[in-house]
């Protein structure tokens, strides 16, 4: 489907979670000597502006980064991400929200290689304008599975491939069944990342196990407390990652606590 559109969306808790983990991921491959080819399924359009009219009317943030942007004493594992966040907003508040593409070109280094998809017109237009002067970044108009089968990491490169999907409907779950078997052969030394939302009614419990059970890796979540008034369909918020070291295993399952207590004080 081509109506999703993420800035209605831009920097609620699914955004915390998935943006702070991915952060620290880069931030601690960004230290070690191997170059990065790292690649994202679903770009979106890469920054976002949060006075934007589409974001003031879906009004998520207040909730997600803004309820943690001034919070003291967080571990350092929040660190890098906040950090990011905070250098974007030099006069303080919140307008400038960072999605993964932007946080990709901060933290990857000059000889690191990216490569983003996105299929939806304005998304991609706007992620070109936003990061497409950035010499390591390829940005293609295309179906991000099929088009990320057909890439490959350079001898000595640590792949890293981010699978953000919309998961408006059932077809998106189908897809990711499909595709992640096929990407764990296509790439068997890559670090692959799966966010994957955790609905009210449990809708994505089976696939989760699937995935789960696919290889060995893993699995950071947070639940937030039912708000009855609320109408969306989310309870929560996880990353599925294979292949990353136990640091970062670690390191993960710290931002998911932070966040699941911050939540739960609302």
């Amino acid at each position: 489907m081509l109506s999703y559109q993420h800035v209605y969306h831009a920097g609620n808790r699914a955004d915390v979670l998935k943006h702070a983990i991915l952060s620290a991921v880069l931030a601690d491959l960004a230290k070690q000597k191997k170059p990065v080819f790292y690649v994202e399924t679903h770009a979106a359009r890469g920054m976002y502006d949060l006075n934007s009219k589409e974001a003031q009317k879906g009004a998520e943030f207040p909730d997600g980064i803004g309820q943690l942007i001034d919070v003291k004493n967080l571990p350092a594992s929040m660190r890098p991400y906040l950090d990011e966040v905070k250098r974007l907003n030099p006069e303080g508040g919140l307008k400038n929200y960072p999605g993964s593409p932007a946080l990709a070109t901060h933290f990857l280094r000059k000889d690191d290689r990216m490569a983003f998809f996105e299929l939806h017109p304005t998304e991609y237009a706007a992620l070109t304008k936003n990061i497409g002067n950035d010499p390591r970044a390829q940005i293609r108009k295309a179906d991000g599975y099929r088009g990320a089968l057909s890439l490959a990491p350079r001898s000595k490169e640590q792949m890293v491939v981010l699978i953000d999907p919309s998961y408006e409907t059932l077809g998106d779950l189908e897809a990711l069944i499909e595709w992640t078997p096929k990407a764990l052969r296509r790439w068997p030394n890559a670090i692959i990342i799966i966010w994957l939302p955790l609905f009210k009614d449990g809708r994505e419990d089976e696939f989760g196990a699937y995935l789960a059970e696919l290889e060995e890796g893993g699995i950071a979540g947070a639940r937030w407390p039912d708000d009855p008034d609320s109408n969306s369909a989310l309870a929560g918020t996880a990353m599925i990652s294979y292949r990353i070291p136990q640091n970062l295993i670690e390191t993960s399952a710290e931002i998911a606590a932070v966040c699941e207590t911050l939540w739960a004080q609302e």
